[in-house]
């Protein structure tokens, strides 16, 4: 499933409340189109609000919101992993030149049911296990014989999503994922599929699992790694083993539009002090000055420092 959101000036909103969430003509002509992370989607929204910006904003994943931002098709992708080689040819190809900037740090994290006592801190290697195409491994039994002898099922992010693309090359490595789980582009709909099954098991960005809310943030709940916690410092130290950085990518021709540029560069200005209202974590603050010079100078291609 794939959400699409915009986001609108209160009285554009009023204006337009009988519009469909779904349409993206809704904010109007000239809105700055986004597409891209259903991760960072949150912080760009909150920005976007706070700025008064009408953006047309949707929630595709990372690398399938580059499929149209390479091809021209959007300002701005927001995305959860660096671009891949991949998508840097496919905007090569179709002469997409891009500013890339990053704005924050998260950690994926695991997340179960809160009646799942047993499974409180997992390894790389068990999770290894649960989530490799060709492993046995499909009752929490089968990672110790003192668990329940129950089916783990499993939920996640779908092709074409930043999320998925990291918890696999950090998890699975070279292994292929196994296909039998439930994916959503849809944190809402992740969350509280975990929070109906008490022996589902999924991942998110640790900026999504804090922001959900009500009953069923009552029941979920995260899971160390390898003895770590997803918080704060263990993220920005890098000692949590599942973070990442994350970003928007500006195309250098829209940053020629004046509505544009007066966006990111109000977003570069308020982002560092907007991530804790939307549970996400700070880089150092020398990336943030390196974002400014970059996006001042109109810098493009993508940054050795963020790539592998």
């Amino acid at each position: 499933m794939k959400r699409v959101l915009t986001a609108l000036p209160l009285a554009a909103a009023l204006l337009l409340a009988g519009c469909s969430s779904s349409d993206t003509t809704a904010a109007g002509d000239g809105a700055i189109t986004i597409t891209g992370s259903a991760t960072v989607e949150p912080i760009t929204r909150f920005i976007a609000e706070r700025t008064d910006t009408p953006v047309n904003l949707t929630s595709e994943g990372s690398t399938d919101g580059f499929q149209a931002f390479c091809k021209g098709e959007s300002d701005i992708n927001d995305s959860s992993v660096a671009i891949p080689a991949e998508d840097q040819k496919l905007c090569e190809d179709n002469k997409v030149e891009f500013i890339e900037l990053p704005i924050a740090l998260d950690a994926i994290t695991l997340v179960k049911n809160n009646q799942n006592t047993w499974a409180q801190d997992l390894t790389i290697d068990q999770l290894r296990e649960i989530w490799s195409e060709n492993s046995g491994a499909t009752r929490w039994s089968d990672l110790d014989p003192s668990w329940p002898d129950e089916e783990i099922t499993l939920y996640g992010r779908p092709d074409g999503s930043g999320t998925l693309g990291v918890f696999k090359n950090t998890v699975l490595g070279d292994a292929e994922i196994r296909s039998d789980y439930a994916a959503t582009d849809d944190i809402d709909e992740l969350s509280s599929w975990i929070a109906d099954d008490v022996n589902g098991l999924g991942f998110m960005g640790i900026g999504n699992y804090l922001a959900t809310e009500g009953t069923i943030r009552d029941r979920i709940d995260n899971v160390s790694v390898d003895g770590v916690a997803p918080g704060r410092e263990e993220t920005q130290s890098g000692e949590y083993p599942l973070a990442r950085p994350l970003f928007i990518y500006v195309s250098k021709k829209s940053a020629e539009d004046e509505k544009v540029e007066t966006f990111v560069t109000e977003y570069l200005n308020r982002v560092e002090a907007a991530l804790p209202r939307v549970f996400f974590y700070q880089l150092p603050e020398e990336d943030y000055a390196d974002a400014k010079e970059r996006f001042e100078k109109r810098t493009v291609g993508a940054d050795a420092k963020w790539q592998g």
